[in-house]
C-alpha cells in the first residue's frame, strides 16, 4: 500500500456518511429549592416539524420525559394558551408526582415562552423560553434553545442532594432531545405519505 493510501478509505467515509449531530450544550444547577437550566442542542429535523412536535399540548408525554399527561385548557388572552401538564418523575428510589400549569405564548421564529401559574401548580415560580431555528449550513436540521427555572414547592428528602438531582435532569434532557428529533422526523413522514396520498 502507498504512503497515503490507507488514507483513501477514511476520506471516503467522511464524504459519504451524513454528519453527526453534535452533542447537546446542557447546563443545570440546583440549590435544593431552585432549578435552572440550559439547552443548546441541534435537531435533526426542520423547525416547522420541530416546532409542531413542541406545540402539539396534547402529545407533550411522547417527547418530554418527565411528562406523563398534558392537555390544553384553553386560551386565558388573546395569543396566551394554557397548558396543563403531570409530571413524575423519579431519582433512586424516591418518586414524585407535580401538577404544573403553565401559561404559553408561542411566537414562531422568535422567542417562546411559558410562564407557571402558582395557584393551579405544585410549583411556587417558574419560566421557561425557547427558540427553534434553521441550523446553519441547512440539511434540514434546527437548532433548538431552552433556558429556564422552577421552584416546587415541596422540599426533596435530604438523601437526594443536589448532585443527584443535577445528574438526573441532565440525563432528562438529553433524553428529551432525543425524542423530540423522532417525533419530528414522524410527523415530516406522516406529511409526506398524506400528500402522496391526494
Amino acid at each position: 500500500m502507498t504512503p497515503g493510501g490507507w488514507l483513501l478509505p477514511w476520506l471516503l467515509l467522511w464524504v459519504l456518511v451524513p454528519e453527526a449531530v453534535a452533542e447537546p450544550d446542557i447546563d443545570v444547577s440546583f440549590d435544593g429549592s431552585r432549578l435552572e437550566f440550559r439547552l443548546d442542542a441541534v435537531v435533526g429535523a426542520p423547525p416547522p416539524q420541530v416546532d409542531a412536535v413542541l406545540h402539539d399540548y396534547s402529545r407533550l408525554d411522547r417527547v418530554l420525559p418527565l411528562v406523563v399527561e398534558s392537555r390544553s385548557l384553553g386560551e386565558v388572552e388573546e395569543g396566551v394558551e394554557r397548558i396543563a401538564t403531570r409530571m413524575r418523575g423519579c431519582v433512586l428510589f424516591v418518586c414524585r408526582e407535580v401538577d404544573h400549569v403553565f401559561d404559553v405564548r408561542a411566537i414562531p421564529g422568535h422567542w417562546s415562552s411559558g410562564i407557571t401559574v402558582p395557584e393551579l401548580s405544585r410549583v411556587r415560580r417558574g419560566h421557561m423560553a425557547w427558540r427553534i431555528e434553521e441550523q446553519e449550513g441547512g440539511n434540514a436540521r434546527s437548532r433548538l434553545q431552552l433556558y429556564g427555572y422552577l421552584e416546587p414547592d415541596f422540599a426533596l428528602p435530604r438523601l437526594l442532594g443536589p448532585a443527584l438531582v443535577r445528574v438526573w435532569v441532565r440525563s432528562e434532557l438529553e433524553k428529551s432531545v432525543g425524542r423530540i428529533e423522532e417525533a419530528a422526523l414522524a410527523l415530516g413522514e406522516a406529511r409526506a405519505m398524506a400528500v402522496e396520498v391526494r
